[in-house]
């Protein structure tokens, strides 16, 4: 018989990437209205949050690949499990994107990524080069950041409907 809950390692990275999460949302939003020093400082510090998470999701990716999740009880209709399929996948896509078009982003309008003052990423400088790909890859940024959103919210309504309506303990049980 199969554990119900998922390994240590994917429960870790899920919690320590939703914070993380939570944290660039706020500091994108907040340097999108802010005045042009302070945006520059959350926009360094998102971008070097964002190559952390980037590093983060591909090894909970990796982890995944090498230790599939659990198997949802028999009790989901298959309506359900599609859904939670999709969801995730849908999930794991932004999350892949939004670091990719930030980065792609940064490559036009910043200048050198320093992570947390240790080591240069030699990106290369894209600026002056053919700004369509620059205006896509905003595009996808921004939109993509709207739909994580979404779908963040939409992924921990379904957990509380779990944990609080159904009472069917499958969110504590597998992910707690």
């Amino acid at each position: 018989m199969t554990s119900a809950r998922y390994t240590a390692p994917a429960r870790i990275l899920h919690w320590l990437i939703a914070a993380l999460l939570i944290v660039q949302i706020a500091l994108g939003l907040g340097a999108d209205g802010a005045p042009r020093a302070r945006a520059e400082v959350l926009g360094n510090i998102h971008a070097q949050l964002g190559v952390v998470l980037l590093a983060l999701i591909l090894v909970r990716i990796g982890w995944r690949i090498a230790a599939p999740p659990p198997p949802l009880p028999a009790s989901l209709g298959a309506w359900q499990r599609r859904g939670a399929a999709a969801v995730h996948l849908a999930l794991y896509g932004l999350l892949l994107a939004m670091p990719i078009s930030g980065l792609v982003v940064w490559m036009w309008i910043g200048g050198p990524l320093v992570l947390i003052g240790l080591a240069a990423l030699p990106l290369p400088r894209l600026a002056g080069k053919d700004e369509f790909w620059l205006s896509v890859a905003g595009y996808a940024h921004e939109w993509g950041a709207w739909a994580l959103i979404g779908l963040a919210a939409g992924h921990i309504a379904a957990a509380l409907w779990h944990q609080l309506v159904r009472r069917d303990r499958l969110i504590s049980e597998r992910m707690l």
